[in-house]
């Protein structure tokens, strides 16, 4: 599990429920506004039940852009809070600012009134890998749907769609929209993206990058073997990579380097 993702399961479990004040027709309601959804715009919508850490799928022909298996496609109910099949095929940096988005959009809703909450969405534009192995970017909206008996957030919906501008930019674009108003707010992921990696991490990623091994990185940093091998994790997980390449990479295109 990488440290965002830790980090934002740790920030929606502060939240209490009470089991059996929960209504299971709004939850049948919900999953199936889902599948009506992904019938309309041939896209992807997950329900997520913060109070059941379980999410709900509705794929479609989605999944056949993606070129996810038809495991993955028959997917309907998963006993977690991500839609891995989802997050495997978004492109790492990418990733990085999502999650560090979710984690920004929750804690606003957090600073919001109840009644205010269902009233907001976050956005942005992620790249993903389609089922040619070429990325493409796509529309992503969360927003809460309903909240819960004891006035938690419960029930939160992603949606996923291929965007209509295909244009490169830097960055995913991040917003928090007021569906009522219109009011738009941007939002700067600058200094979450600055601070992902330690200072310490960050050597040791330059020193990685110049080719050291672990046993070399040691005595220049002066430092046990075991500890670079505990921050070499750390960058790992953090970046949601799976090898020191992968982080080289992902950390120069998001300039921590």
């Amino acid at each position: 599990m990488d440290v965002l993702k830790a980090e934002l399961e740790e920030a929606f479990s502060i939240q209490s429920f009470d089991q059996s004040l929960f209504d299971n027709k709004t939850l049948q309601d919900c999953r199936k506004l889902i599948q009506s959804l992904t019938e309309v715009n041939n896209g992807c919508a997950v329900l997520t039940d913060l109070a059941a850490n379980r999410s709900y799928f509705s794929i479609g022909t989605f999944g056949d852009f993606l070129g996810l298996s038809p495991e993955d496609i028959s997917q309907e109910i998963i006993e977690s809070l991500d839609e891995d099949c989802i997050y495997h095929r978004i492109h790492p940096e990418d990733l990085v600012d999502k999650r560090m988005l979710e984690l920004k959009f929750f804690r606003f809703l957090c600073n919001q009134p109840i009644a205010e909450r269902l009233r907001y969405r976050s956005s942005c534009r992620i790249r993903m890998l389609n089922g040619e192995g070429v990325y493409k970017y796509i529309a992503n909206q969360t927003q809460i749907l309903r909240n819960s008996p004891c006035e938690n957030m419960w029930l939160a919906l992603c949606q996923y769609d291929l965007s209509p501008n295909q244009i490169p930019a830097i960055g995913i674009n991040s917003q928090i929209t007021n569906n009522k108003t219109g009011e738009i707010i941007t939002i700067s992921l600058y200094e979450e993206r600055a601070s992902i990696l330690s200072e310490r991490e960050k050597a040791i990623l330059k020193l990685i990058k110049e080719g050291l091994l672990s046993k070399e990185i040691s005595p220049r940093l002066n430092i046990s073997i075991n500890t670079v091998n505990r921050h070499r994790q750390n960058i790992l997980q953090k970046l949601s990579v799976n090898n020191s390449l992968e982080a080289i990479h992902t950390a120069e295109m998001m300039k921590l380097l």
